[in-house]
């Protein structure tokens, strides 16, 4: 039996996003200074919180102007820990 043709919902809208110097840019760097920190962090280094924290900035950026509201909402989220995570660290050395 063929299927009938049915009007799909919001949720299968399909959106292309166009792939410029400058997306690419903030992907990349989001992406290679989430790995950094993660190194860092790894090695029981601060300065990783801070990478993770301009990753994060980017990441927020990226999602904001390409309306992915959920990763946004992540990484603001990973934002605050990580500023948690630099007060806590500071706190142990004092």
């Amino acid at each position: 039996m063929a299927q009938k043709n049915r009007k799909k919902g919001v949720f299968h809208q399909v959106v292309t996003i166009e792939k410029t110097l400058k997306h690419h840019l903030m992907e990349w760097g989001a992406t290679a200074f989430g790995i950094a920190g993660a190194i860092l962090n790894s090695q029981l280094n601060i300065y990783g919180f801070y990478l993770f924290c301009v990753g994060n900035i980017l990441w927020m950026l990226f999602s904001w102007k390409y309306k992915h509201y959920g990763l946004l909402m992540l990484n603001m989220v990973f934002f605050i820990l990580n500023i948690y995570g630099i007060i806590v660290w500071n706190q142990k050395l004092v």
